[in-house]
């Protein structure tokens, strides 16, 4: 450098350094100069202030030695080394940025790009400064973008620079994820610690802040997890990018033990549904990236089943995290899916790192191969588990799926094998894809050993029959998969087969032993292992490209030239795996002079040509070649080397201008160049281009330089092109071929044997047949030939149905013999035409095209006779094609064919050779493809916005005239509709208006653009509600397909996932064709629903390429079958612990092996059953599943049909493992029920006996009730007590109580009742009535006028000691009245009223159960005998109203209008008082009408009924006079019974619309802001305050006193130390708002403030600011606090104290506690007493939740209490005194805090001795704490121990 710049540097230095003010806690500096060695002048710990380091800078000179070599790379590794590490001062650790800044005078003697990018990749942002000579570009890519300067003059720009946070853009990898669902699945446990955990948290932020989130678009949610996981952030919780990113920054960090398996279960059940947010039904991406360390459980399983949910899994270990459990949590493969550092430190270097999706290359069919046996050879020993055997089974299915199946074709096998192989199927057994895909599913694993040798042994016989079946030899593959190692020899077993000519493929999972899968397989290529076997998906289409590129490579021509990256930043290492990359892509091509030609050149800054395309025609040249290539180094000039390599595409520098052109583009790293117009360029000369990314390669170069986004290759290092060789040489063989083969069609050759044609001649025209033949999908049912040869006279040789396989037909060709005579041509196309009819094998009514082809070598004999039978022909449909040879003559070729196109001419019988490719692409063009559907409905949708310009209009409009004639279009097969859109939708023509291919494309044709916006959303329910209608044309109500195919070339501008649904609730399928780069693929998944129905192509004039995918998806394509009526599947489980011996699974149970086989039978002919609109037929599917004790899968049949073989199958079912009745088992069958789509699902399990703590159970049984109807338990033989399995029932029907067992007569029968009238039917059914519940129910009213509405109606007689016989008499003479003209429900479909009667006094007691009586009659007899039960316990009516509303009407029907009402008999005031004003307040909140009939006058009746304030609670007094009684009586019945809001009886004087309340009173809202609220409940606080402020009516001027209420809002602040200035956040003040509008809007902008909870200090804030200080104060003072965490340690006498304070001062304090992080005694003492009143727990702050908290409180401010009440005085007097006196108030209060509590823990171990607890009634989830009672809303002793976060 010299000295001049010297001196500028310095002066830069100085600048920085007073500009950034370094210090050890602010900015570190360090500084040293480099030349040919790096001297070190202070490190980033050298100095602690400013003042330093300008006296260093001071001292800090050059050498004395300036001219020496100037090495800058070996200066920047020395840098890496020692200048960032913590020992030199680095705090990397700590998460701060790090900046290496280089100025240089001039170019580097040594390479400095290698250590530049590894420098970038750790995550320091290096900047750079250019001076005197120094070369610009290679320091410009040198630096992080855009960070490269020339200049000093910058101290400003780098201040700016370094203080500057990150911006993370939204890059265009990132925005290519623009629709997905992703949640984080973070380590909180106490190996992270804080700062570390900070780190994490500023991972996760980046990340977020570099998606394209948008709630529409992009979802996140966060789970953290230690030893529990719990939801903090879940996918519907946010809606603004904003607001996630600002929860973030408060992520709590809880600590703990590391349960990363039960995180992933938390996740996979709680996360990824639609109820939070996850939007998987709409074909949304689901992703989880999951942060851990090493695991303290195990994660295999839970990973498995999340990844089997359709999760993609993404593992971030840090640290010690073990690679192997990364591997078995992640998806496969590992290498794009696993992402380890090895501090947390280094996750910012995964910020930068392009993790985005690889482009994998689709393999839609395999249908090339047209012969081949396949044996699949799979393990089914002990070890493998039942969802893995699941998985092996899907992936065989989907395996076979992409072959064409058939005697004649592919046929498949399956043995199956442990300790013995067994025959499950042979190749002949099933002939087609539908009957071995069934086949394979029906495949039972039995356990046992791995002895794989013996296996392989077994194969060699099936492979000799198949030969003798086939007759002739085909392509043989044995496919083996094995989970472990085998006991036995393989490798001799295995050689002897691939001797025989047999392929082997070895798959391993899990523990396979990676030698013995060598054995077998033979070779690497032929070695799969994957981690789980939900992973063998990805390895199918490896496998599948291996069997299918020798067909598919078969006649393959094409020129394959190389472009490699070969720039400095590439490493040695790496640069060889490249040359291994090209090495095996040249190995799987047919190299060869008329075939593949390879050419490669290598770039940098420059270029070389290794071979150019012509050099060489065979392999070894070409590998001789490449290994001699060194890597140039330098620079990245992509775009210059695209120019130069177009040369050598052209015939002066060996390229082929007849066949097809391929670029493969190899590159490590961004462009210094331009590249997107060389690479137009090339794409122009037709030249195919693939892209291939490694490490730092810039996708949106990527996707430029090929054009296509299929065409490009992201991978994240070089040993991950070794997966990419076989699907690139795949796809050069087959590039977008649109027309493979013809798959369809009757084809005639009619030959000309006359004498003019010699022997050779005739042999070659054998020849070209058989070509023909070859290039065509051969059978039945796809293409068939016939054949007659004519001279003098024609004569057929083989009809249309003679020959179903290609070798057939050939061999039939083969054998011809020529005739001889003259060329009567007019004579044979006449006598040809009868051949196409029916008996010969025509298919003309299945609209098969047919197809004459002519083939003949001179003029007719008969020319005057060809244009009549050529005419006729043609008339018939049947196209002919002219072939001629020399002497034909050109004008009767054209006469015969009728169109010149379809006439074909040599001058040389060697020319048909070539001929048969022209001749094969023009059947395949003109044929249609094989349809599953022979009919359907197809309505074509297309844009027509203003950015489709008039010629890409046109070519759209030309798609869809294309796509329409692959159809067979006909009234009676396909018939098609049209409409475009833009702004808004307009039609062309309905469904029922052209039935022909001619008139439906003339329509297209004649279309007029529309422009304007796009609308897609809009345009989809106008094609619903106008196209796929009945009077349009649709089919839809005779099952016939409806289709409907959008295309689009951009975004849509309104929400297209409403109609999306919409359109497949009614079994529309959507298709969606995207133009351009403006859509997007997952976004056109909203539409479709379904990702493999969605289509792209980089513009229009690609369109034509995608046509026959389109096709083939829309004839493919099936919506699940869809039961008219209705479904329902029905599960038998099986629980016999105690078995005679260990083989059978029904040893020693004779009654159930005898009466299994009938039951089922019985239950599978539902029919007549209630609730079944219409006619809907009801069609019931079993299912069975056996499971091991700890829940494993043993054996399960999935829901089908009544199947007599499946139930064989059953009852011979054999195991050595015990079944059992517990937990697991439910919970397996929780999981089973999760894939059924039934309308009703029921579960009925055979049990000698529940083996599970029956609490358990009842739990587990609650948990199936969110998915399930009904669960019924049979009772076996030796069961001593049936009552207990009647204990976790749920969903019976009629005769509920009496206990199911085996021996009962007719069980069957006896079972099918308890379905048909039980819940398990009637309640879903309804849903499936067209218009919904509320329909039904309306229909209902009518029936039935008493009640308007279904009803649960519940009575409650008082026998407490003062009522005598006669009061109680008229009690329950009154009752029956009432009933008179009540409807009784008879089954549990929603109409009508449900009774239960209850009695009480100091208890309630059940009388009559819901359930109970069916029959109204039998209900009134049983009233009737209700009878009095005397007692000397006094009245409680408070804990009988308490009692009726949680347990009575906790389980109730399902409905929409369901009413609850209760009616309470009452002989007078009841000691209890308190409690009916709770009971009232529950009942308000909880929608429960309530009428007390008292006998005597009751006034706490009436005191608690104030807290209604809409009438409709109604206390009545019976008098003895009958006609007053009657009038009290019909007043109950109409009014609260019978009450119709639509239609009010005149007496009911009651007020629906409930108006704001005028409460006199200051109200002060304290929110809980802390870390330990989830975003979610967050948010549903914020909407509880909304809905509670919207209750009141706000004073409209705060400061004056008009008898009004006002409100303040105040949230505990971040704070971490007990500051009261910073623990406050005030929102606003009582004078801000004066209506509810103002409060609302700020609720909803509210920002969570995070940091620990300081409740006292915010408590005091409110007395001591707000109230105290407030002008004008109103009559009561109310604190609502919403508290989700426990109060910090520094704050928790403070709370005790302040909330006594308040009290005292006759502050009233309302208190709702929400999640479990609270402490429950903390919110006991700070609620006002009684507690009941005053205290609730909501769980997640649902809207169900908030409704109840709402009427709840609103109730409460009805009644509110006088403060602060009278038990209080002596506590208040103290206080008081205390604080008046000695001024010490809070330290005194302590003291008498602390001696209070010795009594409660003398209380505590007396009631613990006593085992008598104060119990706390669960509503549910939704809990009024009173007593004492934990942070997780469970019952608990009086004092709880508790915990760091308050629990117990």
């Amino acid at each position: 450098m010299m000295l001049a710049d010297y001196q500028l540097v310095r002066t830069l230095l100085m600048r920085l350094v007073n500009q950034l003010n370094p210090s050890t806690k602010t900015m570190r500096l360090g500084l040293a100069q480099f030349a040919q060695d790096t001297k070190v002048e202070f490190l980033l710990n050298t100095h602690n202030t400013k003042e330093e380091y300008l006296a260093a800078l001071r001292k800090f000179r050059l050498p004395l030695r300036p001219n020496r070599s100037r090495h800058l790379g070996d200066a920047l590794e020395y840098a890496r080394a020692h200048f960032f590490t913590t020992a030199s001062g680095g705090r990397n650790e700590q998460g701060y940025r790090q900046f290496l800044v280089t100025v240089t005078g001039g170019d580097s003697k040594d390479n400095v790009m290698k250590v530049a990018r590894t420098i970038k990749s750790e995550g320091t942002t290096i900047v750079s400064i250019g001076l005197g000579e120094s070369t610009l570009p290679e320091l410009k890519l040198m630096a992080t973008s855009p960070f490269f300067y020339q200049t000093t003059n910058i101290a400003p720009v780098l201040k700016t620079v370094f203080e500057t946070e990150e911006v993370v853009p939204v890059t265009d990898d990132c925005s290519e994820a623009s629709l997905a669902d992703i949640v984080f699945i973070v380590d909180e446990s106490s190996s992270n610690r804080t700062a570390n955990f900070q780190l994490v948290r500023g991972f996760i932020h980046k990340i977020v802040d570099g998606l394209d989130m948008d709630f529409n678009r992009v979802r996140v949610g966060i789970v953290l997890y230690s030893n529990k996981a719990s939801a903090q952030v879940y996918l519907n919780s946010f809606q603004e990018k904003t607001n996630i990113l600002q929860f973030i920054k408060i992520l709590p960090y809880r600590r703990g033990l590391t349960y990363t398996g039960e995180a992933l279960e938390y996740a996979r059940e709680k996360m990824f549904i639609k109820e939070r947010g996850s939007r998987k039904e709409q074909g949304v991406q689901q992703v989880a990236i999951v942060i851990t360390g090493k695991s303290q459980d195990n994660v295999t399983s839970h990973a498995a089943a999340l990844r089997r949910a359709g999760v993609t899994v993404y593992a971030v270990g840090i640290k010690d995290a073990d690679e192997n459990e990364l591997r078995q949590i992640a998806s496969d493969p590992p290498n794009k899916h696993v992402l380890h550092v090895d501090s947390f430190a280094k996750l910012k270097t995964l910020e930068k790192n392009d993790t985005s999706a690889f482009f994998s290359l689709l393999i839609l069919g395999c249908l090339q191969t047209d012969e081949a046996d396949m044996f699949f050879l799979i393990d089914h020993s002990g070890s493998i588990e039942y969802p893995d055997f699941a998985d092996m089974k899907t992936f065989i299915n989907e395996f076979i799926h992409t072959f064409h199946i058939g005697p004649h074709h592919v046929r498949v096998g399956v043995v199956k094998f442990s300790d013995t192989p067994a025959l499950e199927f042979d190749l002949t057994t099933y002939p087609d894809n539908p009957s071995v895909e069934k086949a394979v599913d029906g495949i039972i694993q039995l356990g046992g050993g791995t002895r794989t040798g013996l296996a392989l042994t077994s194969m060699g016989p099936y492979f000799d029959r198949a030969k003798a079946t086939r007759s002739h030899k085909v392509r043989e593959y044995l496919i083996v998969i094995t989970d472990g190692e085998s006991q036995d020899n393989v490798k001799d077993q295995a050689a002897k087969l691939r001797a025989q000519g047999i392929t082997i493929y070895a798959i391993g999972v899990k523990q396979a032993n990676d030698t013995q899968l060598l054995e077998i397989a033979g070779s690497q290529e032929k070695k799969f292992f994957v981690n789980n076997f939900d992973a063998l998906k990805p390895i199918k289409n490896d496998i599948i490209t291996d069997i299918c590129s020798p067909d598919i490579c078969k006649d393959m021509k094409g020129d394959v030239l190389f472009l490699i990256d070969s720039s400095g930043s590439i490493n040695n290492p790496d640069f060889q795996k490249m040359k291994v990359f090209l090495q095996s892509i040249i190995n799987k091509s047919d190299i060869g002079l008329d075939k593949v030609h390879v050419g490669i050149i290598q770039f940098s800054t420059s270029q070389q040509v290794i071979f150019p395309l012509n050099k060489h025609n065979d392999k070894e040249g070409m590998l001789q070649d490449l290994q001699t290539m060194q890597q140039i180094g330098g620079g990245t000039h992509t775009g210059e080397a695209l120019s130069y390599t177009s040369q050598f595409f052209d015939p002066l520098k060996g390229g082929r201008t007849n066949v097809k052109q391929f670029l493969i583009v190899v590159t490590d790293g961004e462009a210094q160049d331009e590249v997107k117009s060389p690479a137009k360029k090339l794409q122009d000369k037709g030249v195919i281009i693939y892209a291939i990314g490694v490490v730092n390669a810039n996708n949106t170069q990527l996707l430029e330089i090929s054009g296509a986004q299929e065409r490009v290759y992201s991978e994240r290092d070089f040993d991950a092109l070794k997966a990419l060789d076989s699907q690139l040489a795949l796809a050069i063989c087959d590039p977008e071929r649109e027309c493979v083969r013809t798959e369809i069609a009757d084809i005639i050759f009619l030959v000309d044997g006359s004498t003019s044609i010699s022997s050779d001649n005739f042999d070659i025209m054998k020849n070209f047949m058989m070509s023909v033949v070859n290039e065509t999908s051969v059978g039945e049912k796809q293409t068939r030939y016939g054949l007659i040869v004519f001279s003098d006279d024609p004569e057929s040789k083989f009809t249309l149905n003679e020959y179903k396989s290609k070798r057939d037909v050939n061999s039939a060709i083969t054998k011809l013999r020529e005739p001889s005579g003259d060329t009567y041509t007019g004579k044979a196309l006449k006598y040809s035409l009868g051949y196409f009819g029916a008996e010969y094998g025509g298919r003309k009514a299945l609209n098969v095209p047919q197809w004459l082809m002519v083939i003949t070598d001179g003029e007719a004999t008969d020319p005057y006779h060809l244009a009549g039978p050529a005419k006729e022909l043609r008339d018939n449909g049947i196209i002919v094609y002219s072939i001629g040879v020399v002497g034909a003559n050109k004008q009767e070729l054209e006469l015969m064919a009728g169109d010149p196109n379809k006439v074909f001419f040599v001058d040389d019988f060697h020319k048909l050779d070539t001929l048969h490719k022209n001749i094969s692409f023009e059947f395949c063009q003109t044929s249609k493809p094989v349809c599953e559907k022979t009919q359907g409905d197809l309505v074509l949708l297309i844009d027509s916005s203003g950015s489709i310009s008039t010629t890409d209009f046109t070519i759209m409009k030309k798609f869809a005239t294309d796509l329409v004639s692959s159809f067979n279009i006909a009234e009676q097969s396909f018939r098609v509709g049209v409409a475009q859109f833009s702004s808004d939708p307009k039609k062309e023509f309905f469904l029922n208006e052209y039935y022909t291919e001619a008139e439906v494309n003339n329509q297209i044709n004649n279309m007029i653009q529309i422009r304007y916006t796009t609308n897609i959303g809009k345009a989809l329910d106008y094609v619903r509600m106008e196209y796929f209608q009945p009077a349009r044309g649709s089919r839809i109500n005779a099952k016939v397909s409806q289709n409907l195919v959008v295309i689009t070339d951009g975004r849509s501008d309104d929400d297209v996932v409403h109609a999306a649904e919409e359109l497949k609730a009614m079994n529309i399928e959507v298709f969606a064709i995207g133009i351009g780069k403006d859509h997007k693929p997952v976004e056109l998944g909203q539409i479709t629903l379904n990702p493999e129905r969605v289509f792209s192509v980089q513009d229009f004039a690609s369109l034509d390429k995608i046509k026959k995918k389109v096709v083939d998806t829309i004839c493919s394509s099936k919506v699940p079958e869809t039961q008219a009526g209705c479904t329902i599947d029905i599960a038998m489980g099986f629980d016999i612990t105690r078995r005679a011996t260990a083989q059978g699974l029904f040893d020693g149970q004779a009654q159930l092996q005898a009466f299994l086989p009938q039951i089922i039978r019985y239950v599978s002919n539902l029919k007549g059953l209630c609730c079944v609109a219409g006619d809907g037929s009801i069609e019931t599917n079993i299912g069975f599943r056996v499971v091991e004790q700890n829940g494993k899968v043993l054996y399960d049949y999935n829901f089908e049909k009544y199947d007599e073989k499946i139930v064989e199958k059953v009852m011979a079912l054999q195991t050595s493992q015990t079944t059992y009745f517990n937990s697991f088992l439910l919970r397996s069958f929780r999981d089973k029920f999760q894939k059924s789509n039934a309308g009703v699902k029921v579960l009925v399990i055979f049990s000698d006996g529940l083996d599970d703590d029956v609490m358990k159970l009842e739990q587990e049984s609650e948990l199936l009730r969110k998915g399930i109807n009904a669960l019924l338990t049979v009772a076996l033989e030796g069961v001593q007590n049936a009552n207990l399995l009647q204990m976790v029932e749920f969903g019976r029907g009629f005769g509920y109580k009496q206990p199911l067992n085996i021996g009962m007569h007719n069980l069957g029968n006896t079972l099918l009742t308890q379905i048909v009238s039980g819940s398990s039917f009637c309640d879903n059914r309804i849903r499936k009535i067209r218009g919904g519940i509320k329909m039904y129910e309306m229909k209902m009213k009518c029936q039935a006028a008493c009640p308007a509405y279904p009803t649960e109606l519940v009575f409650a007689l008082d026998m407490s000691q003062d009522v005598d016989p006669a009061t109680f008499e008229r009690m329950r003479s009154a009752l029956l009245s009432i009933l008179d003209d009540v409807a009784i429900a008879e089954s549990n479909c929603p109409t009508g009223a449900r009774v239960a009667v209850v009695s009480f006094s100091a208890n309630t007691k059940y009388l009559i159960r819901f359930q109970d009586y069916q029959h109204k009659q039998e209900l009134l007899e049983a009233i009737q005998n209700i009878a009095l039960e005397r007692t000397s316990n006094r009245r409680h009516l408070g804990e009988a109203m308490r009692f009726v509303g949680r347990h009575v009407f906790k389980r109730t029907r399902k409905a929409l209008t369901m009413r609850k009402v209760a009616v309470f008999f009452t002989n007078g005031p009841s000691v209890d008082s308190a409690a009916i004003v709770t009971a009232a307040m529950e009942f308000k909140a909880l929608n429960i009408a309530p009428a007390v009939i008292a006998m005597r006058n009751s006034p706490d009746v009436q005191r608690a009924f104030e807290a209604d304030d809409t009438g409709s609670f109604i206390l009545v007094r019976l008098v003895d006079r009958s006609q007053d009684q009657n009038a009290v009586l019909t007043r109950i019945k109409n009014c609260v019974i019978c009450y119709d809001h639509c239609k009010p009886a005149q007496e009911c004087d009651f007020t629906d619309a409930q108006r704001p309340l005028v409460v006199d009173m200051d109200l002060t809202l304290v929110v809980d802001g802390s870390r330990e609220i989830r975003a979610d409940q967050y948010a549903g606080v914020q909407e509880l305050l909304g809905s509670v402020v919207k209750q009141v009516a706000w004073s409209p001027k705060p400061s004056v006193a008009d008898g009004r209420a006002r409100v303040a809002l105040l949230q505990t602040s971040g704070s971490l130390l007990p500051q009261t200035s910073q623990a406050v956040k005030v929102e606003f003040d009582l004078q801000k708002y004066h209506n509810h509008i103002g409060l609302q809007t700020h609720l909803r902008s509210m920002q969570q403030q995070g940091g620990v909870s300081s409740l006292g200090q915010t408590l005091e804030y409110a007395l001591s600011k707000v109230f105290l200080k407030a002008t004008r104060p109103r009559k009561s003072r109310v604190v609502l606090a919403v508290v989700g965490a426990e109060t910090a340690h520094w704050d928790q006498a403070k709370l005790a104290y302040i909330s006594q304070k308040a009290k005292c001062q006759g502050v009233s304090l309302f208190v709702i506690t929400v999640g479990d992080h609270y402490n429950g005694t903390q919110v006991e003492e700070l609620a006002s007493t009684p507690s009941e009143q005053h205290l609730l727990h909501l769980w997640h702050v649902k809207e169900w939740e908030r409704g109840y908290a709402q009427r709840f409180f609103r109730a409460f401010l009805r009644g509110m209490n006088s403060y602060p009440p009278a038990d209080l005085k002596l506590k208040c007097e103290l206080m008081l005194g205390q604080e008046h006196g000695q001024g010490q108030g809070q330290a005194e209060w302590e003291v008498w805090k602390e001696e209070e509590e010795v009594e409660y823990t003398d209380e505590e171990e007396f009631l613990e001795h006593t085992g008598v607890f104060p119990t706390q009634i669960a509503l549910d989830q939704v809990d009024t704490i009173h007593a004492f009672s934990r942070g997780d809303g469970a019952a608990s002793p009086p004092r709880p121990q508790t915990n760091s976060n308050g629990n117990q």
